[in-house]
């Protein structure tokens, strides 16, 4: 998405007072701003906790930037361009116009996502195991150390540990999916691949209620018994059905300042 840098000083981060809101988890609440003054466009960073930086070095203390340079707030990534069309703005007398494109990226090909798909499958199947293990403990020394006379625990201890095990795995869920959707920018799989999950509009990360959308759309997917994602060879935006419907994107993740990682 492209910002227009067209008043005195703009306020980067996720809260809802900023003239630029991201909503990342590595962006500060107020993490950083744009300030034209005499010498140009300087850069500040406002105490964030991930950093500001420009063309890979960071930002200690206001720096003067110029159209072509990269800049990131915290792993949102992005550059300066010179406008195609005169902005409006209390800077308009002192220099040139610049707009700041965030998350630059290309659609992610069906390989890519392919090997995304299979390592959050692999990963998931892994870190579901981990919220049963009591209950896969408790069954295996039941079974292979109590002795034959031993009183092995109730039914109502087991059905109350499943139980237990049950929720757990439901907050894992919740956060590898939903929470890796809606704030992380996608799901560990994904990320592992150098992948993005994004609003198709606005390329910034897709917050809960599209999240949950998302989910319900995958499961129409799912129940096309795959044919939907046969979709994104024939599309130029390699969308699948269900990031049709729920308006969502899948791009390459901006690798060093300006490029983007190659196509599959």
């Amino acid at each position: 998405m492209t910002f227009p840098l067209d008043i005195e000083k703009l306020v980067i981060g996720r809260s809802r007072s900023c003239d630029i809101r991201l909503r990342e988890d590595t962006v500060s609440r107020l993490h950083a701003a744009l300030v034209w003054r005499d010498d140009g466009l300087v850069v500040e960073d406002l105490g964030s906790s991930n950093g500001t930086f420009v063309n890979g070095e960071r930002v200690l203390s206001p720096r003067t930037v110029v159209a072509g340079d990269g800049v990131r707030f915290g792993s949102l990534r992005g550059t300066l361009e010179t406008s195609e069309a005169p902005l409006g703005g209390a800077h308009s007398d002192a220099g040139p116009d610049y707009t700041v494109g965030l998350m630059p990226g290309e659609p992610a090909g069906f390989g890519w996502r392919l090997l995304a798909m299979v390592t959050d499958l692999v990963l998931f199947a892994a870190g579901s195991l981990v919220p049963f293990g009591p209950l896969l403990a408790t069954l295996l020394v039941e079974r292979y150390v109590l002795s034959p006379e031993a009183l092995p625990p109730s039914v109502e201890m087991k059905s109350i540990m499943a139980g237990g095990c049950a929720v757990l795995w439901g907050v894992f869920a919740f956060y590898y999916i939903i929470h890796g959707w809606a704030r992380r920018g996608g799901t560990p799989g994904l990320r592992l691949c150098g992948l993005r999950l994004l609003d198709y509009r606005h390329r910034l990360p897709i917050g809960y209620p599209r999240a949950i959308l998302r989910l319900v759309a995958l499961l129409v997917t799912v129940l096309t018994l795959g044919v939907g994602y046969l979709l994104i060879p024939f599309r130029r935006d390699r969308k699948a059905l269900h990031d049709l419907l729920a308006g969502t994107l899948v791009i390459h993740r901006a690798t060093p300042l300006g490029r983007a990682a190659p196509s599959a």
